[in-house]
């Protein structure tokens, strides 16, 4: 997986360059709040994990960046990893704002899935950091 970080201008669609699957795109100025700049980079490691665990239909790693996957979350994955040949996502970050322990980050996702692109959507990430560092709390729509 490819991470790459752009100018807005590359985020708006201006002298972008083609996505690829397995990538997370963040504009130049995205991050906001008190902690952002220290605290970018671990967020998207934690963007790039989720991404990675549903490429690779690792409910391990699933649950690794999303620690308080319930029950049903996790029949839901599962049952999507099993029905699926393949699944590739790019994802842009558009907005992301960032406090002491919490960090609520809108995304535009694209999946491709079995070979065809499916939908793009947005995404609403809330991660929580604790000592072990950040993880995913909530996903939601917009």
């Amino acid at each position: 997986m490819r991470l790459f970080v752009v100018s807005v201008l590359t985020v708006a669609g201006l002298l972008a360059p083609p996505l690829e699957a397995g990538e997370v795109v963040v504009g130049g100025s995205v991050f906001t709040g008190p902690r952002a700049q220290a605290e970018e980079k671990a967020l998207r490691r934690v963007l790039e994990a989720y991404v990675r665990a549903i490429e690779a239909k690792d409910l391990v790693a699933f649950r690794a960046a999303k620690p308080n996957l319930t029950a049903e979350e996790e029949r839901r994955a599962k049952k999507a990893f099993d029905s699926l040949r393949s699944q590739a996502i790019v994802m842009t970050v558009n907005a992301a704002e960032v406090q002491e322990t919490t960090a609520t980050i809108r995304v535009s996702r694209r999946d491709t899935i079995n070979g065809g692109i499916v939908s793009s959507f947005p995404q609403t990430f809330t991660l929580v950091r604790s000592r072990e560092g950040w993880t995913i709390q909530g996903i939601g729509g917009r």
